[in-house]
C-alpha cells in the first residue's frame, strides 16, 4: 500500500551509523508510529540523535536499521529539546520492533511490540492493534469483501491490545470493528488488499461519522484508511419556497424550508446526484430545475447549500463544501464564512471580522466576495467576536445578529450569509464532530 506520508530524514544512514551500541555492526530495525491524539507532532532522536522529524498524528516510520543492544528512543516535542516521553529498548540482533506511541498525552505511553516471528516467517502475517482511546473494547471481524459478519475474527479486544493472524492468503479483505457491549458497528474500512506483513492499528479518527480510523502499516510506511462512509448536510438557502431534496433518485428530504439545515446524513462514497425541486413537484421536475453530481471520499464530510432567488430554484446554485470537522489546533477556533445570498446589494460584499467592542478595521478581512465563494477555515484566538458583512466598498453591515459571536477553544463553525426578497440574514453552523445535526 502507497503510504499517505513516510517520515524520514535525508542523512538517515550516516545519522543512524552514529547512534552508538555494539562495535560489531549487528543490525535491528525499528520502526515508530505517531498515535497518540492529542500529542504535537515529534521529533524521534536514537540514543540522543534525531532521526525522524515532524512526525504528526497517524503518521508512521518505515524500519530504520540500527545497530543492536540497548537503545533509548525519546519522542520529542517537534523542533524542541523537550522530551515527551523515553523509552529504553533492547534491541536484538536482526530482530525487527515497532514502537507506537498511544495514550491522550496526559497519560503517553509507548507500546513496543517485537515483530521479528511475523516479519521473517515467509508469509503474510496482520498484527491488530487496538490504539482508539475513544473506542472500549471492541469485537473485530475480518472477512471477504461484503461477506456476512458471523461471529467475530478477534473478541473483545480491550484497549491497547495486540494480536497477530498469521499466515493470511494474499488477497482482498474488509475489516469491521465493532463496540464488544453495544454490538454497534463503529468502522467499515471497505475493501483492502493484503500482499505482505502489515499492522492495523485503530486509532481515534479526526474526520467523519466514525470515532475510529485504521492505520495500515507496512515495512514502507502508514497510509491512514478512513471509514468507508461519506456525510453531507443540506442548507436550504433559497427564500420564500419549501422543496424536496433527491440525492441519486430517491427522496432524500421533504418538504424543507427555508433557513432549515439537515445533517449530517450517512452516504456512500462515490458520485451522487443530488437535485432540488420546489415540494412535491417530483423527480423530473427536480432535475429539471436544479441538479449537481457531487463526488463524495469516503472519511470525509460535506455541506451542500441550495442558493437562489425568492421562490425560483430554477435560478439557484448549489455551492458545495468539504467540511472540516475537529479543530487543527485545540487552543484555536475556527470560522468559515460562505456567501449564499443572491441579493443584489450583496453582490459582492467586504467582510470584517473583529473582536466584540473593538473598532471595525480599516480593511476587511475578505473583500469582494461573491455568491458561492467561502473564506476557508480561519483560525481565531477564542473570544466573543463581530462580523459585519457590508456591500462592497461600505463599511455598514448589511446582515444584523452577527456582533456578539462566542468562539471558544477548539471551535469549528460556519458563518452562511443569506437572503434576497426576504432580506438579508445569517445562519452559523457547528462543523465539529460533536454535533450531529449542524
Amino acid at each position: 500500500m502507497k503510504a499517505s506520508k513516510v517520515v524520514t530524514m535525508s542523512a538517515i544512514a550516516a545519522t543512524l551509523a552514529a547512534c552508538g551500541g555494539d562495535d560489531n555492526n549487528d543490525e535491528a530495525y525499528l520502526r515508530v508510529l505517531h498515535a497518540s491524539p492529542d500529542a504535537p507532532a515529534v521529533d524521534v532522536a536514537i540514543d540522543g540523535d534525531v532521526v525522524l522529524e515532524g512526525v504528526s498524528y497517524q503518521e508512521g516510520s518505515p524500519y530504520l536499521e540500527l545497530n543492536d543492544g540497548m537503545r533509548t528512543v525519546e519522542f520529542l516535542v517537534a523542533g524542541t529539546d523537550t522530551v515527551a516521553f523515553s523509552i529504553d529498548v533492547d534491541l536484538m540482533d536482526d530482530s525487527y520492533y515497532s514502537a507506537i506511541a498511544v495514550n491522550k498525552l496526559a497519560d503517553l505511553d509507548v507500546k513496543l511490540i517485537d515483530d521479528t516471528a511475523t516479519f521473517t516467517d515467509g508469509d503474510a502475517d496482520v498484527t491488530v492493534v487496538h490504539a482508539a482511546t475513544d473506542a472500549p473494547a471492541v469485537d473485530i471481524f475480518v472477512t471477504a469483501p461484503e461477506a456476512e459478519l458471523g461471529a467475530p475474527t478477534l473478541d473483545a479486544v480491550p484497549y491497547e491490545a495486540d494480536a497477530t493472524l498469521e499466515g493470511v492468503a494474499a488477497g482482498d479483505y474488509q475489516i469491521r470493528v465493532g463496540g464488544d457491549a453495544s454490538g454497534e458497528l463503529l468502522y467499515n474500512s471497505g475493501t483492502l488488499s493484503v500482499g505482505s506483513d502489515v499492522a492495523v492499528v485503530a486509532v481515534d479518527s479526526t474526520k467523519g461519522l466514525s470515532p475510529v480510523s485504521l492505520i495500515v502499516w507496512d515495512a514502507d510506511g502508514a497510509t491512514t484508511v478512513l471509514d468507508f462512509s461519506a456525510e453531507l448536510r443540506v442548507v436550504h438557502a433559497v427564500d420564500a419556497i419549501d422543496v424536496d431534496v433527491f440525492a441519486d433518485g430517491e427522496l432524500l428530504l421533504e418538504d424543507f424550508s427555508y433557513e432549515d439545515v439537515e445533517g449530517y446524513l450517512k452516504l456512500d462514497p462515490g458520485t451522487v446526484q443530488v437535485a432540488i425541486a420546489a415540494a412535491n413537484q417530483g423527480l423530473s421536475n427536480a432535475l429539471d430545475n436544479l441538479s449537481g453530481d457531487l463526488t463524495l471520499e469516503a472519511g470525509e464530510s460535506y455541506t451542500v447549500i441550495a442558493s437562489g432567488s425568492s421562490g425560483a430554484v430554477t435560478d439557484a446554485i448549489l455551492i458545495v463544501l468539504t467540511d472540516t470537522r475537529e479543530a487543527s489546533d485545540e487552543t484555536q477556533s475556527y470560522v468559515r464564512l460562505v456567501h449564499g445570498s443572491s441579493a443584489s446589494a450583496a453582490d459582492p460584499v467586504d467582510i470584517y471580522v473583529y473582536e466584540n467592542g473593538a473598532a471595525q478595521p480599516s480593511s476587511p478581512t475578505l473583500a469582494d466576495i461573491e455568491q458561492g465563494q467561502d473564506s476557508g477555515y480561519l483560525p481565531l484566538a477564542p473570544s466573543t467576536y463581530t462580523v459585519d458583512i457590508a456591500a462592497d466598498g461600505t463599511t455598514t453591515p448589511a446582515i444584523s445578529g452577527l456582533d456578539a459571536l462566542v468562539f471558544a477553544a477548539g471551535d469549528v463553525k460556519t458563518a452562511i450569509a443569506i437572503g434576497d426578497g426576504s432580506g438579508l440574514g445569517a445562519l452559523l453552523l457547528d462543523d465539529t464532530r460533536s454535533s450531529s445535526a449542524n
